[in-house]
């Protein structure tokens, strides 16, 4: 959560993230919908991403990434791309086809990253209030 916190207050509608308790956090590892990947420095957990698998209109496997987070101290040190290079890496091994996520479309760094590292804006998400507040990007890996 604390990675999030610069965002709280100041994204609309709220990230979904600020609704997570502890508990459920657990519950969704111990309930495997979701892999986690987490980056250490040292010890010390800095960084994760969660993927979630799903099958594409064309039947092939596809991951949705998500809460992609670095804590704010560790921002900027390569953290968040090793991060998503490991992800795709581990998904190219798996047989993945497709790797895609939603990003908030007023954070237009996050969009920069993403494109940076390959990825390719494929549409928006909008819901009442909130006109494409979403960025809906994907990169195919094969």
């Amino acid at each position: 959560m604390e990675a999030y916190a610069p965002y709280r207050g100041k994204v609309m509608p709220p990230l979904k993230v600020f609704r997570s308790t502890p508990a459920s956090i657990a519950l969704d590892i111990r309930t495997r919908r979701h892999a986690h990947a987490l980056a250490f420095v040292g010890s010390t957990p800095v960084g994760t991403v969660r993927s979630t698998p799903e099958r594409n209109g064309n039947g092939e496997l596809r991951w949705t990434l998500s809460r992609l987070a670095v804590l704010p101290e560790y921002r900027g040190e390569g953290i968040g791309a090793a991060l998503m290079r490991w992800m795709e890496q581990r998904a190219r091994q798996c047989g993945v086809a497709e790797l895609r996520g939603q990003v908030r479309t007023m954070l237009p760094f996050l969009v920069r990253f993403y494109q940076c590292l390959g990825y390719q804006v494929l549409g928006y998400r909008s819901r009442p209030g909130y006109p494409r507040y979403l960025t809906i990007i994907g990169k195919r890996l094969r």
